[in-house]
C-alpha cells in the first residue's frame, strides 16, 4: 500500500489526478487489482470514450459522404445512438490486444520510460486513424460529393477525434503500466493546453449541422412546365464498351456499324468523358436526370436506413459489414434496393411526359418498380422480373402480358448472335447477359412504333460478358461486334423519326476509371470537333441537351446542354423542376427486385 501512496502522491504531483479524463482512466492504476481484471476495467473504460468519439465521427462521416448532412441533420443523433454499441466493442475489444501486447512486452523487458512508451503506441494508433480515414475518402471519391464546408467539418472531426483517442489510448496504456510496474511517470508528456480550444471546435461541430437546417430547401417545382413544339429524342446506354473498341469500329473505313458511321457522317460529333470508377446505378442515373448522385440521391446498388434515421445509407465502406450483417437481422435497419421511389430527380423522359406525350424507358437505372406515365416504362432487371412473375416490372400493367410474349423471340434472337462464340461460353452467358439485351431491344422496337417523344434504352450486356470472362480477347472481340450490329441496326430503323440522338458507350466494370464515348447527333447538325475543350463531355449536360431538345424549359439546377452542338433557346427558364413526391412501395418487391440484381451479377 506504501507504494501505492507513493504512486498516487507523484501523480498528484504531475497533475494526473485534477482532471476528469485522466483520473477516470488513471485510478485502476491506484488500486490493488489483479493485472487481468485492471485490463478488462481499463478496456471497457477506453472503449466508452474512444467509441463514443469514434461513433460521433462515424455519424458526421456517413452523413457527409451520403449527401444527408445539408438535408436531414437531425439524424447525426439516431445514427450516433446506432454506431455507439459498436464502436464501443471494437474499441474495447482493440485496447484488449493492445494491453495484452504491453504486457507481454512489460514482462519480457521492463521499461523505465512508461509514459513514453505508451504515448508512442497511442500515437501510431492515431495516425492509423487518421491514415484510415484518409484511403476510406478516397475510396468513395469523397472529394467530389462532397461540400467544402462538409469537407471541413469532417477534417476537424477527424482531428478532434485522433488527438483525442492519442489521449484516452495514452492514458489507458499508462494506467496499466503503472500497475504492472508500480512506477509512476517521470514528467508529464500530454499537456492540458488547447483542451479548452477543443471545447470551443466540439460545440462548433454539434451547432453546424443545427445551423444547416435552417438552410432554404430545393427550389420549389413550377406549377406549369411551358412545353415548346421541340422535337423527338433517343437515347441508347451501352456498357461494356472500351473506348478503343468504339473508336476502331467508328473509324474511316469500317462498315460494320452502317447507323452510327451514317451519324457521324451527317453532322454527329463523337465525344469523349471522364469517368471515376463510380456504380453504374450512380452514373446511368446522372446521365438520366443531369444532376450528381448528391441530389439525385442514387449512390449504389443498394443502401440501408437505420431506425429513426430519415435518409438511407449508400456509402458505407468498412461499416458495411455491421449493417448487413448485425443491424439488418436484428432488425436495427432496413435493408433497401434501389427502388425508382427513392430516386431524388426527374428522369428526362419523365419531363417529357408532363404534356400527355407517349415517352419509352427500358431497362434504364432506378426505373423499378415502373412508374406509370403516358407512354410505356420496363423496368431495369425487367427480364428476370417477367420470369419471376414480380408486379411493377412494366407500366402501365396492362401491357405486362404482351411484352412478356417477347421474351421468347428474343432468347431464339440472341441464340443466333452467339453462333460464333465458344461452345462453353454460350450457356453461361445467354441467360445471364445476352438473352437479356436481346429481349429489351426488341422490347425498345415495339415501343418505338407509339411514337414517344422522348426514348431511353439501355444495355448490360457486354459489361455482364465481360465479367469473368475466360474463353479468349478474339472470341470477345465477336461477341461484342455482334452486339453493337444488333443495337446498330435498331438505331437504323429509328433514326429518321428522330431528331436529337445520344449513344452513350461505357466501358463499365472494364475500365471503371477510365474513358467513356458519346456519339452526339442533332438534325440541326454539330460542328465538327476539333482539338480542344468541345471534344470533351460533361455527362450531366447530356440530359440538358434532350430536355431543350424536346422542347422543355432550362432548369438552373442543371448545366448547359452539350457545347458541341448548336441548340435552340428554351420556352423558358425556370430554378428547378421540382422533387418526385415519395411514395410508398410494398417490401416484397423490395426483395424480388434484389434477386433480379443478383441475377444480373450486380450483388
Amino acid at each position: 500500500m506504501s507504494e501505492l501512496e507513493r504512486v498516487r502522491g507523484e501523480l498528484r504531483r504531475l497533475g494526473y489526478l485534477s482532471h476528469g479524463v485522466e483520473r477516470f482512466l488513471l485510478q485502476d492504476a491506484l488500486r490493488p487489482r489483479r493485472p487481468l481484471r485492471a485490463l478488462a476495467m481499463l478496456a471497457v473504460k477506453v472503449g466508452v470514450l474512444a467509441g463514443g468519439g469514434l461513433a460521433t465521427a462515424a455519424a458526421i462521416g456517413l452523413t457527409a459522404i451520403n449527401g444527408n448532412l445539408a438535408v436531414t441533420p437531425f439524424d447525426l443523433l439516431p445514427l450516433f445512438l446506432h454506431l455507439v454499441v459498436p464502436a464501443v466493442a471494437l474499441c474495447s475489444v482493440l485496447f484488449l490486444i493492445l494491453g495484452g501486447l504491453l504486457t507481454l512486452v512489460l514482462r519480457v523487458y521492463p521499461v523505465r520510460h512508461i509514459e513514453t512508451l505508451s504515448f508512442a503506441v497511442a500515437l501510431v494508433v492515431g495516425l492509423v486513424s487518421v491514415v484510415a480515414v484518409l484511403l476510406a475518402a478516397r475510396r468513395s471519391a469523397l472529394a467530389s460529393e462532397v461540400t467544402g464546408w462538409q469537407l471541413a467539418l469532417l477534417g476537424a472531426a477527424t482531428l478532434v477525434v485522433a488527438s483525442g483517442l492519442i489521449k484516452i489510448v495514452h492514458h489507458g496504456l499508462l494506467s496499466l503500466a503503472i500497475r504492472l510496474t508500480d512506477h509512476a511517470p517521470r514528467q508529464r508528456i500530454f499537456s492540458r493546453r488547447g483542451v479548452g480550444a477543443v471545447i470551443v471546435l466540439g460545440l462548433v461541430l454539434l451547432m453546424l449541422p443545427v445551423v444547416m437546417a435552417s438552410r432554404a430547401g430545393p427550389p420549389p417545382e413550377p406549377p406549369a412546365l411551358p412545353i415548346a413544339p421541340g422535337e423527338r429524342v433517343l437515347l441508347i446506354g451501352i456498357d461494356g464498351v472500351v473506348p478503343s473498341e468504339i473508336d476502331y469500329l467508328l473509324g474511316p473505313g469500317r462498315e460494320e456499324l452502317a447507323a452510327l458511321s451514317g451519324l457521324l457522317a451527317e453532322g454527329g460529333v463523337l465525344l469523349s468523358y471522364e469517368r471515376q470508377g463510380e456504380p453504374p446505378a450512380t452514373l446511368w442515373t446522372t446521365i438520366a436526370t443531369g444532376l450528381d448522385s448528391a441530389v439525385h440521391g442514387v449512390s449504389a446498388l443498394d443502401s440501408f436506413r437505420p431506425a429513426g434515421v430519415t435518409m438511407p445509407l449508400s456509402r458505407l465502406g468498412i461499416s458495411r459489414p455491421y449493417w448487413q450483417s448485425v443491424a439488418v437481422p436484428l432488425g436495427l435497419a432496413e435493408y433497401r434496393p434501389l427502388l425508382s421511389y427513392r430516386r431524388r430527380a426527374f428522369a428526362f423522359w419523365e419531363l417529357a411526359a408532363r404534356g400527355g406525350t407517349p415517352v419509352l424507358a427500358v431497362n434504364w437505372w432506378s426505373t423499378f418498380p415502373a412508374i406509370d406515365l403516358p407512354g410505356e416504362v420496363v423496368a431495369h432487371g425487367a427480364y428476370q422480373l417477367l420470369k419471376e412473375e414480380a408486379q411493377g416490372a412494366v407500366a402501365p400493367a396492362s401491357r405486362v402480358e404482351e411484352i412478356a410474349a417477347l421474351a421468347a423471340g428474343a432468347r431464339a434472337a440472341s441464340l443466333e448472335l452467339v453462333e460464333r462464340l465458344p461452345v462453353e461460353a454460350r450457356q453461361p452467358l445467354l441467360e445471364r447477359a445476352l438473352h437479356a439485351d436481346a429481349f429489351y431491344r426488341s422490347v425498345f422496337q415495339q415501343g418505338l412504333a407509339r411514337k414517344p417523344r422522348a426514348a431511353a434504352l439501355y444495355l448490360p450486356g457486354l459489361d455482364l460478358a465481360a465479367d469473368g470472362w475466360s474463353w479468349g480477347d478474339v472470341a470477345f472481340t465477336d461477341l461484342l461486334r455482334t452486339e453493337l450490329v444488333a443495337t446498330d441496326q435498331l438505331i437504323s430503323r429509328a433514326a429518321g423519326e428522330f431528331g436529337t440522338i445520344a449513344v452513350v458507350f461505357d466501358p463499365g466494370r472494364r475500365e471503371p476509371s477510365g474513358e467513356g464515348r458519346v456519339l452526339l447527333w442533332r438534325r440541326q447538325g454539330c460542328p465538327p470537333v476539333s482539338v480542344g475543350a468541345a471534344a470533351t463531355l460533361d455527362l450531366r449536360s447530356l440530359a440538358s441537351g434532350l430536355l431543350r431538345a424536346a422542347g422543355l424549359p432550362q432548369s438552373a439546377e442543371l448545366l448547359e446542354p452539350p457545347a458541341a452542338c448548336h441548340w435552340g433557346e428554351p420556352p423558358t427558364r425556370v430554378e428547378s423542376y421540382g422533387r418526385p413526391r415519395p411514395r410508398r412501395q410494398p417490401v416484397e418487391l423490395g426483395a424480388e427486385y434484389l434477386e433480379g440484381l443478383h441475377a444480373l451479377g450486380y450483388l
